[in-house]
């Protein structure tokens, strides 16, 4: 489903019920004076290195879950000494753009999409290079054949995790606002075995596969749903966040955004909070998600841009497992509100985050959850669109370069030699991923959805 997108973009969290509707905007935080590397707010109290500190990787013993978002320790490996970046291909499923990366089972997963909730084509796609054919399709979500109106097929895949050990893809815009598997409007999560298989769709009709089970995939039912963004395990539960019709269990007057949360069915999800957004606005959208300090920051993306906060914190108290209003506060992080947020990344006690508001891209970092600080990067590099620690070295994909953050601020590791590059961010939703597989840092391309990596020149 095509809607039009407004995009707004600081360092001042207004704390509120998030069952309450915004009203008037909050007034901007004054900047503090610009520093080195970081930019500050008047919240923050002093400033934040862009370098990594030295900080003790494994699990405070106070905290119950680790920061992130199920990721899995990067491998080190040696970056080239002259890098570049190089093109290894695309399978020809591979549509526009690369909006995720996971590594699992010696191959690399792809997440694709042509243009996020307006055209159809969503697929996964796995890259091996052991294997005769390194590119090959691994799940089909482009229904062809079928009737065009009110979408064919899925409209995009936006993330790849990987829980319990297999992967999870949620289905950001489904077609015909679902096929009535079970609740007429509907979302869906697609999981994989343990190997990284998926099952195929059913015929006729390309019908979403069945439920999985503890030997195969498949996929979840999320009643109401319109979309569905990310998938995260907080306090031992897997969550889905999604922009929703009023579905069981929530009572809304529009579209809320609304996490979803599994319980004793393995072919569905069910409601589990609902954010109203803003008076005034018609639909609300809750999209990436990570954890921080035992608490769940969840992405706020409204359909009209009207509501300035940028994200929602919920923070039951520690024996809790379920999730209220009583938890939850929504927060404006950025100087002018209403941000889109294209990455959050958790990394040694600190928490990245990467936004596209009226600002432009930007990236900033907290250690304390609350208090932002803006990195700042050259200006020639473009928007930030990843953050990838590698082995002692944190590495953040821009739009014409790699950089390395580091004691002396954000250095250029390589750059893009294409007068037109292959990483440009041209979507509120889907940004160049980076990973580590097969010894190299690779990244995802954003105009023929190809795979590139960084090798060494010559």
């Amino acid at each position: 489903m095509a809607h039009g997108r407004c995009w707004w973009s600081d360092a001042r969290a207004v704390p509120v019920l998030a069952a309450a509707a915004c009203s008037a905007s909050p007034a901007a935080p004054v900047e503090q004076s610009p520093r080195p590397t970081v930019h500050g707010s008047a919240a923050a109290p002093a400033a934040v290195s862009a370098a990594p500190a030295v900080i003790a990787a494994q699990l405070p013993p106070s905290q119950l879950e680790p920061d992130g978002n199920d990721e899995r320790p990067t491998p080190a490996v040696a970056l080239p000494e002259k890098p570049r970046f190089a093109r290894l291909g695309r399978h020809w499923a591979a549509l526009h753009k690369v909006c995720d990366l996971a590594a699992h089972g010696g191959a690399l997963f792809m997440a694709h999409a042509t243009s996020p909730l307006a055209f159809t084509g969503a697929t996964v796609t796995r890259y091996d290079p052991r294997q005769r054919e390194a590119f090959a399709l691994a799940f089909d979500w482009n229904r062809p054949g079928e009737p065009e109106r009110g979408g064919a097929g899925g409209q995009g895949f936006l993330r790849l995790r990987i829980i319990d050990g297999r992967l999870h893809v949620p289905d950001a815009d489904p077609p015909y606002l679902g096929l009535g598997v079970a609740f007429g409007v509907e979302g869906y999560v697609f999981t994989s075995d343990e190997r990284g298989r998926f099952e195929r769709v059913a015929r006729p009709g390309h019908r979403p596969p069945r439920a999985p089970t503890e030997a195969r995939g498949g996929s979840i039912v999320l009643p109401g749903a319109l979309h569905v963004f990310d998938v995260i395990r907080f306090r031992g539960k897997r969550y889905a966040s999604s922009g929703a019709a009023v579905p069981p269990k929530v009572t809304a007057t529009h579209s809320p955004g609304v996490l979803f949360v599994e319980g004793g069915h393995s072919s569905r999800w069910d409601a589990s909070y609902s954010y109203p957004g803003a008076s005034g606005e018609a639909a609300a959208r809750l999209s990436y998600m990570v954890r921080f300090r035992d608490r769940l920051y969840v992405a706020i993306s409204p359909l009209y841009g009207l509501d300035r906060h940028d994200y929602v914190v919920l923070a039951p108290p520690r024996d809790e497992t379920a999730l209220t209003l009583e938890h939850a506060r929504a927060v404006r992080g950025t100087v002018s509100g209403g941000a889109h947020t294209l990455r959050w990344y958790a990394d040694r006690g600190r928490l990245y985050w990467i936004t596209l508001g009226a600002g432009g891209g930007e990236l900033r970092v907290t250690e304390d959850g609350d208090t932002w600080t803006r990195v700042e990067l050259p200006q020639d590099a473009g928007r930030p669109t990843d953050v990838l620690r590698v082995g002692e070295r944190l590495l953040v994909m821009a739009e014409r370069a790699l950089l390395e953050l580091s004691a002396a601020g954000a250095q250029v590791v390589a750059r893009v030699e294409e007068q037109k590059s292959p990483f440009s961010l041209d979507d509120t939703y889907c940004a160049a991923p980076l990973v580590v597989f097969d010894g190299k840092v690779m990244i995802g391309g954003q105009r023929r959805g190809d795979l590139w990596a960084l090798v060494e020149s010559g």
